[in-house]
């Protein structure tokens, strides 16, 4: 961990499926650092664990995106992004490193489609507050450097 570092957490449950998310973070001079997200999660068993990881991996990046301000506009109700690269999505040398863990599990599998996009904004903000002392409520995250 990076000097002017912290960790934050945050948890989520939805069709069957919990997760938890540790966010490592820090202000930079660009803003704003994320430097590593660890996930745990709890899906039931897993019908093929290849594909289980890459839906949460792809989650905690559109969660990235989105808590950074990467999005689409709207006009007439409908997004004027068209096309994946239109979205502002990281590249991959923009990502921090991700690390996604399943606990073994005998009960039904459960739903991973979205799991990975809503828990990313919190575990972010709750590193930097713990990083600056500073609690950020808003979206896009912001970290102004300290």
């Amino acid at each position: 961990m990076l000097s002017g570092s912290a960790q934050g957490l945050a948890c989520h449950s939805m069709r069957g499926s919990h997760i938890a998310l540790m966010a490592t973070a820090r202000p930079s001079d660009r803003g704003l650092q994320v430097e590593q997200l660890v996930a745990v999660v709890d899906a039931g068993r897993l019908v093929n664990p290849a594909i289980a990881r890459q839906q949460v991996e792809g989650g905690l990046i559109f969660g990235l995106a989105a808590a950074v301000g990467a999005t689409t506009d709207y006009e007439g109700g409908v997004a004027t992004a068209r096309k994946l690269g239109q979205l502002g999505l990281p590249r991959l040398s923009q990502s921090p490193e991700i690390v996604v863990e399943f606990l073994d599990s005998d009960r039904d599998p459960g739903g991973l489609g979205e799991i990975g996009v809503p828990i990313v904004a919190p575990a972010i903000a709750n590193a930097l507050f713990a990083a600056t002392g500073r609690r950020i409520r808003r979206l896009p995250l912001v970290a102004a450097p300290v």
